[in-house]
């Protein structure tokens, strides 16, 4: 996985986890996740799966309502750890 796949790659992961966007649409990444219907248990598979697909670890720290605001911010700290 590189840097310039990342951005593809992580609309992938958000989109079936955001139930309140239509099912064509690309996620806006500068909107609030929760709106857009990301709910805890989301949050759990979102965390796993970016951990697995990425092959990173979001360090406890980063695990904050900040990070996951957001797929821009949750982007900026992937882009960190990879």
């Amino acid at each position: 996985m590189t840097a310039t796949d990342l951005p593809q790659k992580l609309q992938e992961i958000l989109r079936p986890k955001l139930r309140f966007l239509a099912p064509s649409a690309e996620v806006p990444m500068d909107e609030d996740l929760g709106k857009l219907g990301l709910d805890s248990m989301a949050s759990i598979d979102l965390l796993m799966e970016i951990e697995q697909q990425f092959g990173v670890q979001i360090p406890d720290e980063l695990m904050t309502a900040d990070t996951f605001a957001t797929g821009s911010h949750l982007q900026a700290v992937i882009e960190k750890l990879i």
